[in-house]
This record gives structure tokens, C-alpha cells and sequence, in this order.
């Protein structure tokens, strides 16, 4: 049984190693996109805000200009953050799961039955426990109430 134990815990670490290892795999890729996004808005705000801001001081106020540009920032970066929640782990993390998942259930039987057998233990050495107490205290066999007669009969067999 310690060797089945051992592969199931093995497994069970093991599917728990790949699903970090894909997780961590997602955030590298996310932390990517967010990265090219910052980039993305920071150039858009060098480049293309001087450039809108220019043209729309000319066509509008100032006040109303830069409010233009700071939607048009907005909608940008707002663009590349959906672009980097929308990455996924794939089709292999659901496969992964459910290994972990029989691992676990599993382990969970046999810790179930590690107890199991740690009470019956424990019931045996109550039961062991209280027959010793029986013979020690007279109890056992109703030995507590010959007990007088036998001793009569001791006592008997002296005087004789």
C-alpha cells in the first residue's frame, strides 16, 4: 500500500506542477501584452497626441482638444488591456485538472482508509485493554462473585 500511496502522492504533485507551470506560462504572456500596451499608450501619447492636439487646437479650443485626446488615449489602452485578459491556458489545463483531481481523490481514500484502520486499532486496544481490567479487578467471568465461596472453601480446606 505504501508504494500505491507514494505514486498517487507523486502524481498528485506532479499535475499540481504543470498546472502552476501553465498558469505561470498565462501571466508571462499577459505581463507581455500588458508591457506592449504601456508601451503602446506611451508612444501614442508622444506621437499622436502632439500631432491631434495640433490639429484639433487649430479646429477647436484647447480645452476641448486635449479632452479629445485623453479619449482617444483611453480607448487605446483600453483596447490592449482586453487584448491581455482574453489569453487563455488552453484545452491541456482541463486534462491536468482532472489528473490532479483523481490524484486527489485518491490520496483521500487511502488517508480515509489510514484512518479507518487507525480506529480499529484503537477499538481493539480498548476491548484488549478492558478485558485485563476484568480479570484484574475480579470481574471477569463473574469470578467477583464465586469469589467468596472460593476463598470459604480455601479457608475450609485449612482448618482441616
Amino acid at each position: 500500500m505504501s508504494e500505491e500511496f507514494n505514486a498517487k502522492i507523486k502524481l498528485l504533485i506532479k499535475s499540481e506542477k504543470a498546472l502552476l507551470s501553465l498558469e505561470m506560462k498565462k501571466k508571462s504572456q499577459q505581463t507581455v501584452w500588458i508591457a506592449l500596451a504601456l508601451v503602446a499608450v506611451l508612444v501614442t501619447l508622444i506621437m499622436v497626441n502632439i500631432t491631434t492636439y495640433l490639429y484639433l487646437s487649430s479646429t477647436h479650443t484647447p480645452l476641448e482638444a486635449a479632452t479629445i485626446l485623453t479619449g482617444m488615449n483611453i480607448a487605446v489602452a483600453v483596447l490592449f488591456f482586453v487584448l491581455a485578459s482574453r489569453q487563455t491556458v488552453g484545452a491541456e489545463a482541463s486534462s491536468i485538472e482532472d489528473i490532479r483531481d483523481f490524484a486527489w481523490e485518491q490520496v483521500s481514500s487511502d488517508l480515509d482508509e489510514v484512518k479507518q484502520h487507525a480506529t480499529d486499532f484503537k477499538n481493539s486496544v480498548v476491548k484488549v485493554k478492558k478485558t485485563v481490567d476484568g480479570f484484574t479487578t475480579g470481574d471477569a467471568f463473574g469470578i467477583k462473585k464465586v469469589l467468596p465461596i472460593i476463598t470459604t472453601l480455601i479457608d475450609l480446606n485449612k482448618r482441616r
